[in-house]
């Protein structure tokens, strides 16, 4: 269906449906500093966040909890990667409260 063949009310929900899409730029963000954990260290520095944590990085930090652990970012978002199931699971709530969830499936091929 084009836009042309929507009623106004179906165009507005969609405008609104579209502007509560989280950026492909935001997850991408996110994902890279997991895949990244720039300069991770043990100790924290001044400016890292406060709490009980396993370790720290630049743009946040780590506590490993049985079967994941929970990454929290200084924007004040959240990643927690499941780490007792060897199908990647990354499932990330921003700072709004939208949430991602990254999941890795079979390895079926897309269609085409």
């Amino acid at each position: 269906m084009h836009t042309n063949d929507m009623s106004e009310e179906e165009r507005v929900r969609l405008e609104q449906f579209m502007r509560n899409r989280i950026s492909e730029e935001a997850v991408a963000r996110v994902l890279g500093l997991l895949a990244a954990l720039p300069n991770r260290r043990g100790v924290p520095l001044a400016d890292d966040p406060k709490g009980d944590f396993d370790f720290w990085f630049d743009g946040g930090a780590c506590q490993m909890i049985t079967g994941y652990n929970e990454f929290r970012f200084l924007d004040g978002a959240i990643a927690q990667v499941g780490s007792c199931n060897p199908l990647l699971s990354v499932d990330i709530q921003f700072p709004d409260g939208r949430r991602v969830l990254v999941q890795q499936e079979g390895s079926r091929p897309l269609r085409r």
